[in-house]
């Protein structure tokens, strides 16, 4: 793949960031469009977004190190985010607690939020994985499908020349695709809450299932990785979230 986009004299670009920033603007844009049909405070939603997104790719960036604490050396590599090496779980954690800070404090609508907020955070994740595309990392298991991934870069951060399962593309075209159903869902909700939901279900399967193609440990029971757990909370979660919001909506006709 490219890991570097191009250079210009000492200044690398570095395909990763591009999309990286690529995801965080689009995605931004989408939850300011929608944010404002549902009536949330244009400001409310920029500071909620900006600092919710600077605390999830710290977050990203530790809980990648606490996976793979080979690549800290040097130490200071810590700070090449440009370069790839962000967990997912990981920033929406640090993210998610950024956000209900701020919705606490300016008292926007936590459910509506959550809604607009799962879109827009699969538009970004989509655009994060052709990062991962081109970076090399979150790479698949060796692979001798005729679609198979070979990287050659040596600035690849997945083994070279070796076919891998293409799993962050199928990754990108997922989430962009699960994107799409959300707001499909999100026109027709019956009430706040129920995209949310749905979003942790769709993502939390899907998210099983690629990791058995990727290189990831299994570390839990020699079966599963530590993101399958986390995802079968998700969809633990998500049910329940649209269970309870279907009852919301009884209780209230009644």
């Amino acid at each position: 793949m490219h890991p570097i986009l191009f250079k210009i004299g000492p200044i690398t670009i570095y395909t990763y960031g591009v999309m990286v920033a690529l995801g965080i603007f689009f995605g931004s844009l989408i939850l300011v469009r929608l944010s404002e049909k549902e009536g949330i405070k244009r400001e409310d939603v920029i500071d909620t977004a900006f600092w919710s997104v600077i605390a999830g790719v710290i977050g990203a960036r530790l809980f990648f190190f606490l996976y793979n604490p080979e690549y800290l050396n040097p130490w200071y590599r810590v700070l090449f985010i440009w370069q790839g090496g962000l967990v997912w779980y990981g920033g929406v954690l640090f993210g998610a607690l950024t956000a209900i800070y701020f919705i606490r404090k300016r008292k926007i609508p936590i459910w509506k939020f959550a809604d607009i907020v799962s879109i827009a955070l699969s538009v970004g994740l989509g655009f994060g994985r052709i990062g991962c595309t081109m970076a090399g990392c979150c790479y698949g298991k060796e692979c001798h499908a005729p679609f198979a991934l070979v990287f050659k870069d040596p600035h690849s951060a997945a083994p070279l020349g070796i076919p891998l399962c293409p799993t962050q593309p199928i990754s990108s075209a997922a989430n962009f695709l699960i994107a799409l159903i959300l707001y499909l869902i999100y026109r027709r909700r019956k009430v706040p809450g129920e995209v949310f939901g749905f979003y942790l279900i769709f993502y939390g399967i899907f998210r099983f299932f690629i990791e058995f193609l990727r290189a990831t440990p299994k570390e839990v029971l020699g079966m599963l990785s530590n993101n399958q757990v986390i995802s079968i909370i998700m969809v633990v979660a998500g049910t329940a979230v649209i269970l309870y919001r279907k009852k919301f909506i009884k209780t209230s006709e009644e």
